[in-house]
């Protein structure tokens, strides 16, 4: 992947691995710094849960799925990320391999996006 096309700026050496989790989470949940999403790049495998937790809620900190770059944010209305806006968690399984990024509609400005990679998963669990 070039650098000059990573998306909410991450580029390849900055996707944590947890291909073959069956679920992950990401938060802002950094007491240093709450304008941050742990991890912010992430890949996995087809078919991982992602639970979003917003601290203190989404309220606060809105989600969306789509692209910040060159300081505008726009919705994807076709991610399946989607829209979070109330609540403190909400879950996603994320079934279709591509990239889907994501951030706060309200401190995107500060760096709160990111990116999620799904991979296509090569081994399937229960075969002998």
């Amino acid at each position: 992947m070039n650098s000059a096309m990573a998306l909410n700026n991450c580029i390849e050496s900055d996707f944590q691995d947890q291909r073959g989790r069956a679920e992950i989470q990401i938060a802002n949940d950094n007491p240093t710094n709450m304008f941050v999403y742990r991890p912010r790049c992430v890949k996995i495998s087809e078919g991982t849960r992602v639970t979003f937790r917003a601290v203190p809620n989404f309220g606060m900190h809105p989600l969306y799925g789509g692209v910040v770059s060159g300081g505008q944010a726009t919705i994807d209305p076709t991610s399946p990320i989607g829209t979070i806006s109330s609540g403190t968690e909400e879950q996603r399984i994320l079934t279709d391999a591509g990239e889907f990024p994501y951030f706060c509609d309200v401190h995107f400005a500060n760096g709160m996006s990111g990116s999620i990679r799904v991979v296509p998963q090569l081994f399937a669990d229960g075969f002998d």
